[in-house]
């Protein structure tokens, strides 16, 4: 549970989001692959570009500490 609490601040701090508004918004863009033959292919939503500038601020912030 510590844990959880830890990382669902460390969230908000580095995104500048709530945890509910992040898990809402990220929600909804998934990844599916098809299995079509010997070939697998994978399907994706476009990410929205407020989404994407925090994904992209978690990530630098989580490869910078």
């Amino acid at each position: 549970m510590f844990a959880a609490l830890a990382v669902s601040r460390w969230i908000e701090q580095t995104a500048g989001w709530s945890v509910r508004k992040f898990v809402h918004t990220a929600r909804h863009y998934r990844t599916i692959k098809i299995q079509a033959g010997a070939h697998t292919i994978a399907a994706a939503n476009p990410l929205s570009d407020d989404l994407r500038q925090v994904l992209d601020r978690i990530h630098h912030s989580a490869t910078t500490q």
